[in-house]
């Protein structure tokens, strides 16, 4: 059954009812989008999956029609399923917020080497870097000319910001 169809069954829709398809599927959409927002891996925003499903099904109950009383509620249940699945560590991506200075300034242009990726700093001296798992340790190596090179090791369990002091070379 097509999560089209689960939405209409929930919302007490017949199927033979196409009236209000386009709007519904809008409605699974966004809900789809939100779950990415709030930080759920797209990988795992599927319609088969029973998590996804649910928190899916409760956003177009809180958001389908305008004189539904019962929209709050299941708002306040959509907002709940959708921070359990952004905290979970099977559910969500992880944020290494890495900030690189030398002397009290930041490093335009510094090389953070994680694995095979390469991240390079801003002008605030700020990169970026997303895992898909927790409770792991994240070795890094930062460059930058005129600076000596730094290593270290973040643990992730959850979003990190690392802060890198570089000293000259």
């Amino acid at each position: 059954m097509a999560l089209l169809d689960d939405v209409k069954k929930a919302l007490r829709i017949s199927e033979a009812t196409t009236d209000f398809d386009g709007e519904i599927q809008d409605l699974i959409d966004a809900a789809k989008a939100d779950l990415g927002l709030s930080g759920v891996m797209s990988e795992k925003v599927i319609d088969t999956d029973p998590l996804i499903k649910r928190a899916v099904v409760t956003y177009c109950k809180a958001n389908f029609g305008y004189d539904n009383p019962e929209a709050e509620r299941f708002q306040r249940a959509y907002d709940l399923i959708k921070t359990h699945l952004s905290l979970s560590v099977d559910y969500a991506w992880f944020t290494i917020t890495f900030t690189v200075t030398g002397g009290g300034v930041p490093i335009d242009g510094a090389t953070i080497t994680i694995g095979d990726d390469e991240l390079t700093t801003n002008s605030l001296g700020v990169a970026t870097h997303t895992v898909n798992e927790s409770g792991i340790d994240v070795d890094y190596t930062v460059a930058a000319d005129g600076y000596e090179t730094a290593e270290g090791t973040v643990y992730v369990d959850g979003d990190k910001d690392v802060e890198v002091v570089l000293v000259e070379a």
